[in-house]
C-alpha cells in the first residue's frame, strides 16, 4: 500500500473523483455520534452509557485530527482507503509463508486522502488476533511485531514522501482509524442499526466494544 501511494507521488490527487464523500472524516463521525446520543433509541442510549462515556473521553483525537488536516505540511495523496489484507493480490507459492504480494486490488475506494487513512486501516484490520465480530474481549490482543512490520513496510516506500509532521503522526493513524470505527459502530447501534444492519440484536454494540478494546490494546504498543 505504501508503494501504491508512492507511485502516484507526482500525480494530482485532487483530480480523482471522490467516490465516498467524508468517508474518513473523523469530525463528521463524531458529530453523528453526538447526535445519536441525543436522538437515538432511548433504551440503547441508557444501556450504552459506559461505552458512550469512553468514546467521549477520547474526543481529543478529533481535535488532533482537525489540526492534522489543516497543517500546511500535510498533503492530499492518492489513497486506497480500504487497506485490509484481502485487498492485496498474492502469488501463491504453495507455501503461504513465502507468498509474494503482487499488487493492490479493489480500487473503487481510491480517491484523494491522507496517509493516515491507509496506515490506520492496516493497523485496525491487521494487528488484532480476532475479527471485529469477536465478543469475548478477554482474548483480544494486538501484535507488536506486526505493528513494526506495518511501519517498516509502509515507510520503505513512503518515508521520503512524508513530511516530518506527518511522520510524527504515524502512530496516531491507528488511533484515528480504530476510534472512528468504534464511533461508527456505536452510532449505528444507537440509531437502531440503520447503516450497517445487524444479524442479531446488539451486533453493532458488540462491534463497538470490540473496537474500544482494540484501541486500548493498540495504545499499549511500544512505538
Amino acid at each position: 500500500f505504501g508503494l501504491f501511494t508512492a507511485q502516484f507521488s507526482h500525480f494530482d490527487a485532487t483530480t480523482l473523483k471522490i467516490t465516498l464523500p467524508d468517508f474518513h472524516n473523523l469530525s463528521l463521525r463524531y458529530h453523528q455520534f453526538s447526535q445519536a446520543v441525543i436522538n437515538g433509541d432511548v433504551n440503547r442510549i441508557t444501556n450504552s452509557k459506559d461505552a458512550i462515556a469512553v468514546l467521549t473521553s477520547y474526543k481529543s483525537y478529533v481535535d488532533q485530527y482537525e489540526k492534522f488536516i489543516q497543517h500546511p505540511l500535510v498533503k492530499l495523496r492518492v489513497t486506497h482507503h480500504d487497506t485490509k489484507i484481502s485487498n492485496v493480490l498474492f502469488e501463491n507459492r504453495n507455501n503461504h509463508a513465502n507468498d509474494k504480494a503482487i499488487c493492490v486490488i479493489d480500487l473503487d475506494t481510491v480517491m484523494p486522502g491522507y496517509f493516515m487513512s491507509d496506515v490506520g486501516d492496516m493497523c485496525r484490520t491487521c494487528l488484532c488476533n480476532v475479527s471485529e465480530e469477536e465478543s469475548n474481549l478477554d482474548i483480544l490482543t494486538v501484535d507488536q511485531l506486526k505493528w513494526e512490520a506495518i511501519k517498516k513496510g509502509y515507510l520503505q516506500h513512503m518515508e521520503a514522501e512524508l513530511s516530518q509532521f506527518e511522520l510524527d503522526h504515524f502512530f496516531f493513524a491507528g488511533q484515528f482509524m480504530i476510534y472512528m470505527q468504534a464511533l461508527r459502530f456505536l452510532t449505528d447501534h444507537l440509531n437502531k442499526d440503520f447503516y450497517y444492519g445487524a444479524k442479531y440484536e446488539g451486533q453493532n454494540f458488540v462491534r463497538a466494544l470490540n473496537q474500544i478494546r482494540l484501541l486500548e490494546c493498540y495504545n499499549a504498543l511500544t512505538h
